[in-house]
């Protein structure tokens, strides 16, 4: 982020892997089906079809293990910044 209050202070620059905007990308898909099959009035709404606790544990487990990775494989670059537009 810039910081507009320091006009001497470059933007810090992040790098983002490909395997982790990848991994991003999926997340994403995955939590638009994952708004679908809540929605009310689909057919994962239904009382025989309704998401169940443990399958909803687990999807946020595997999400908070995904997040977790990618920031991980994010990290902060020098030279980036150094070459960012002041």
């Amino acid at each position: 982020m810039h910081d507009a209050s320091n006009p001497q202070r470059p933007p810090a620059v992040y790098v983002l892997p490909e395997k982790a905007h990848l991994e991003l990308v999926e997340m994403r898909a995955h939590l638009r089906l994952m708004s679908r099959l809540a929605e009310p009035g689909t057919a994962a709404s239904d009382h025989d079809n309704l998401l169940q606790p443990d399958a909803m544990a687990w999807w946020f487990k595997r999400l908070n293990r995904d997040i977790d990775r990618i920031l991980k494989s994010t990290y902060w670059s020098e030279e980036l910044q150094a070459r960012a537009p002041r």
